[in-house]
């Protein structure tokens, strides 16, 4: 892929950088093909020229794609596929929907097929030395860098016009160590030791062929770095805690070049900021040092589903009254030892969810729960009362349908195979999400729990409506969590039980003219979500991998109390800010334009 013709966006920039802006191929100071070629030579000749997979679908395959258009049509929905790919990640409206196939959302024939935002040239990266080398050359240039390991995340934040990217896919490094040293402790841990470019699916795998698990995510595709450097939540995590505090060493590189070691004994500012403080902020993470639990004996799971009976308005506002009953019930339940994910739908997604066969203006619940090393009876022991103070608050059985099963699901293995599955890719949206905790689901008085919940409910598209997902992932594995494995994750983690992402905003970047002009327009609807989870939950926040980066309240929302400090250790590690994401600390000092692909200070 070295070199490549570069193709850049077509609109007018000035022709010099600004000293407040970072530099792009149209200023005097970006580097000369020979420059690059050094670089080039320099780390091992792993620099790649981006080449987008989709270029083949374009005529004359401007870039070379090896991939046929056919395959990338077929394959394109499909985040492990894309993963696969340096520039790709699973949302290209971030990346100004620079070169899709014909099938894709957001695909204008007339826009061409170009790099416009997409990172210009990508290392990837073999060795630590290498991302060393190619930092400190980039920083020293005034260029952005972006940190790609999978490319699985809703905000964009491995991809960046005019960008260098470290791509960390090939950091694979993956091995139990049953007698590693902790430097802080001097204690013997038994730990994984894996690569930043793993995916959780392969280690997991290793883990339960030696008995072990590890906190992943449902999907097996995602990769480590973004993953716990936001906190990483999944099937576990109410058990164990999140994927951040399970981490006892790390190894980084900054932007000046330094190759450091950060645990709690020697750069802990840094290493407390790597743990929940924000992914692609501070340096690139090459590898991490993890702890790991016995997998279960047995999962025992649980399917309950809440449905209006018919299309007259009493049933379908008793059926609100049953959902707040039942989100409120969760808490006690998750204390009980159960754990899970609730989707919430309204609208045709509600007909689709509860096979209804009527119009309904109310909500369908569809709960499954999970319980480790127990058994059905106990799961009905627990749920079966939360049933009949559901049916109580619905006005009864004439109202509303409840039905609830619970069986034997096997070992960890067969039950992370019946949850789990690559998302979905390509599409185009802006969700607004929100961790919520006892004083929000039973505190709250019932009736104004409902205008909360209708309001998280609301869709663009009445008709369409509209589903949220609600992940029973906080509770005791979290809050009983040491605080010194706490690191920079949102205090707000603390109380949370659910983490509710709420779906609803329309994003059409072909009806807008533009990604960056839908974004906005579904971020500024997104604002009376965000309005009514400050109401709801003042001194709560959102889980910042799931949320939405347009958000104006992003520092205590993502953040809370930890903000300040870790301004001043992006500062210390990362003195040229060269890495920037949407919501990124100290993010707010700087403007970065979609359509212009500039990243400049100032608002």
């Amino acid at each position: 892929m070295w070199p490549v013709t570069v193709a850049v966006f077509s609109l007018a920039v000035t022709a010099s950088a600004s000293a407040v802006c970072k530099v792009t191929p149209h200023d005097a100071e970006w580097p000369t093909q020979a420059e690059w070629a050094s670089l080039n030579n320099s780390i091992d000749h792993q620099l790649l020229s981006t080449a987008p997979v989709a270029s083949s679908c374009w005529n004359g395959n401007p870039f070379g794609s090896p991939v046929s258009c056919s395959t990338v049509n077929s394959a394109w929905a499909n985040a492990s596929w894309q993963s696969q790919f340096p520039e790709s990640i699973d949302y290209p409206i971030f990346a100004n929907n620079s070169c899709l196939p014909p099938n894709a959302s957001g695909y204008v024939k007339g826009r061409g097929c170009l790099i416009g935002g997409m990172p210009q040239y990508i290392v990837n990266a073999t060795s630590e030395e290498q991302v060393a080398t190619a930092l400190k050359w980039a920083s020293t240039r005034n260029i952005r860098v972006v940190v790609k390991g999978t490319g699985h995340d809703l905000n964009g934040r491995s991809s960046g016009a005019y960008a260098l990217s470290i791509w960390t896919y090939n950091l694979r490094k993956l091995e139990r160590h049953t007698s590693w040293r902790d430097p802080s402790t001097g204690r013997s841990e038994d730990v994984y030791i894996v690569g930043s470019g793993q995916q959780w699916g392969n280690v997991l795998n290793m883990a339960l062929e030696q008995g072990r698990v590890v906190t992943t995510g449902q999907d097996p595709s995602v990769g480590l770095g973004g993953y716990i450097q936001g906190g990483g939540h999944g099937p576990i995590s109410r058990t164990y805690g999140l994927a951040s505090s399970h981490v006892l060493q790390m190894t980084v590189v900054t932007t000046e070049g330094q190759v450091l070691v950060v645990n709690n004994a020697e750069n802990q500012d840094l290493f407390w900021a790597l743990r929940g403080g924000g992914p692609g902020l501070y340096g690139v993470v090459t590898e991490y040092v993890i702890r790991h639990h016995p997998a279960p004996r047995n999962v025992v799971m649980g399917n309950l589903l809440i449905a209006p009976k018919g299309s007259s308005n009493h049933s379908a506002e008793m059926s609100w009254d049953a959902a707040v009953t039942h989100l409120s019930s969760l808490p006690d339940l998750m204390d009980a030892g159960l754990a899970g994910a609730c989707m919430v739908a309204v609208g045709d997604m509600a007909m689709s969810f509860g096979s209804l066969d009527q119009f309904t203006s109310g909500v369908v619940i569809k709960q499954v729960f999970w319980s480790f090393n127990s058994t059905p009876a106990a799961m009905k022991t627990l749920v079966n009362p939360v049933i009949a103070n559901i049916t109580q608050a619905a006005g009864g059985n004439s109202s509303i349908s409840v039905s609830f099963t619970a069986s034997n699901t096997g070992n960890y293995s067969s039950f992370y195979s019946a949850i789990s599955g690559s998302e979905v890719a390509g599409g185009e949206s802006v969700v607004s999400s929100r961790l919520l905790g006892r004083h929000e689901l039973i505190e709250t008085p019932l009736q104004k729990q409902k205008e909360y919940l209708k309001t998280a409910m609301r869709s663009q598209n009445e008709t369409a409506g509209t589903y949220a997902t609600v992940g029973l992932q906080g509770g005791p594995g979290v809050r009983n969590t040491a605080e010194e494995q706490w690191g920079a994750l949102l205090p707000a983690w603390r109380s949370a039980y659910l983490h509710f992402i709420s779906n609803g905003a329309t994003v059409d970047s072909k009806a807008a003219s533009s990604p960056k002009l839908a974004l906005q327009k579904a971020a500024h609807w997104n604002e009376a979500k965000e309005r009514m989870w400050r109401e709801w939950s003042p001194n709560s926040g959102a889980y910042m991998n799931e949320a939405n980066p347009y958000t104006s309240n992003f520092k205590q929302d993502f953040y809370g109390s930890n903000y300040e400090r870790l301004v001043q250790i992006k500062a210390k590690y990362d003195p040229s800010y060269s890495l920037f994401v949407l919501s990124g600390v100290g993010s707010d000092q700087w403007h970065y334009d979609l359509d212009t692909g500039r990243l400049c200070k100032g608002n």
